[in-house]
């Protein structure tokens, strides 16, 4: 496992989050409203509102159902990482990749300093993994 599928949960709950807000953009878009200007046809051979409305709320539920899934198959494998991590080491990999919390909140929670939770972050980490990055997204 390499530290950019380490940090695949926090990424695509970031996503999540995203298609949420946008999900909540579509929902209370208002084309009736005097102050919104919009470029949506009127029955001229394109899209209705109603039409482009029903596309692009279900192309959102889709993605949100498909982050969804790929959250919890990251969870699963990054379980299985942790499991093998000392005491110490599997918190910190847990509150930092899991939970997402910065270093002072995880060095308060374990009753140590943040810099030395860092470094066994990264001692631990460089013990064990890969290459930072997939060869695949190098350009």
């Amino acid at each position: 496992m390499t530290t950019y599928e380490l940090f695949a949960v926090q990424r695509d709950t970031n996503r999540l989050k995203s298609l949420y807000l946008e999900l909540a953009n579509h929902e209370s878009f208002n084309p009736y409203k005097s102050d919104q200007i919009i470029d949506v046809p009127k029955q001229r051979g394109g899209k209705s509102f109603e039409e482009w409305y029903t596309k692009e709320r279900e192309r959102l539920l889709r993605e949100i159902e498909c982050y969804k899934k790929k959250i919890q198959k990251d969870r699963e494998e990054i379980d299985r990482f942790i499991e093998d991590a000392p005491y110490p080491e599997c918190d910190i990999i847990r509150f930092r990749v899991v939970n997402g919390l910065d270093w002072e909140e995880i060095g308060d929670t374990l009753y140590m300093d943040r810099r030395t939770a860092a470094r066994r972050f990264t001692a631990y980490i460089k013990k064990t993994m890969m290459p930072t990055m997939p060869a695949n997204s190098v350009i």
